[in-house]
């Protein structure tokens, strides 16, 4: 869908910081700035996380605090746990971080930009194809 939201992931960010990739890391800066990239809780404290020198978390926390936020609600939990209970019968482990990612996607329409293939094991999600945008 055009102009479709996007919830992108931590793999990208992690992709696009790093900068090797000219494709991804356009795609991100056109989702940027035209308002469509929108980040969650999971993803902020995996990217904070990862970070080294306090200098670095406060220019990253800049960086991202210009994006939407995406806040989970039970429902959003509900969700995750109900598609992480579905996948594990079927013999499928997603970790419930990315389930949640999932959930927020799902339950608000949003497209996910990912470079995890497990996703694509969750049905109802939407994934982010800049190929397509």
């Amino acid at each position: 869908m055009l102009n479709q939201q996007v919830l992108i992931d931590t793999s990208i960010w992690v992709a696009y910081f790093r900068g090797r990739d000219h494709d991804l890391v356009e795609s991100v800066k056109d989702l940027v700035k035209t308002q469509r990239a929108a980040l969650c809780g999971v993803v902020l404290s995996e990217l904070l996380a990862g970070v080294k020198v306090k200098k670095d978390q406060d220019t990253l926390k800049q960086t991202l605090d210009a994006l939407e936020y995406l806040e989970t609600s039970m429902t959003t939990w509900i969700l995750a746990g109900e598609m992480s209970s579905n996948l594990r019968r079927q013999g499928i482990g997603v970790p419930l971080t990315d389930l949640i990612l999932a959930a927020l996607a799902i339950e608000n329409d949003y497209e996910l930009f990912t470079l995890d293939n497990h996703f694509y094991r969750v049905p109802k999600l939407k994934r982010f194809n800049p190929a397509k945008a």
